[in-house]
């Protein structure tokens, strides 16, 4: 390994999470989407903070919209589940998520496939 490759290598075997990637988005509407370079075995967790009202998650395949309000936690497999967000207002939302590239360059092996337990319908709202 070459071009500063060594040093992250070494960086990523010391990581502490089990996610492998993390992005910070700032007051953006997030159309219905996957996330096709997610790995499908795991979820990705979302948690949004802010000053924002009307916040509303759609998980279009299974067919559940949760309120969204800040301080809220959402995990689901964002390559799996189509998921998107609407609001109005100032928000951040930190995702963390994994990837496979990420595991094949360092050699840790893939997570087994996560499982959904039973969802909490009450805080759903009707579609």
């Amino acid at each position: 390994m070459d071009n500063g490759h060594n040093d992250i290598y070494t960086r990523l075997q010391l990581w502490a999470l089990v996610f492998n990637c993390t992005a910070v988005i700032c007051n953006r509407q997030c159309p219905l989407h996957r996330d096709p370079r997610s790995a499908p075995e795991g979820f990705d967790i979302m948690t949004s903070v802010g000053h924002y009202c009307d916040g509303l998650m759609t998980l279009s395949n299974l067919s559940i919209q949760l309120q969204y309000k800040s301080g809220a936690i959402v995990a689901c497999s964002g390559h799996l589940v189509r998921h998107g967000v609407t609001c109005t207002g100032d928000r951040i939302v930190w995702a963390w998520f994994m990837r496979d590239s990420l595991h094949n360059f360092v050699g840790t092996p893939r997570p087994q496939y996560a499982k959904y337990m039973d969802v909490d319908r009450h805080v759903s709202v009707p579609a």
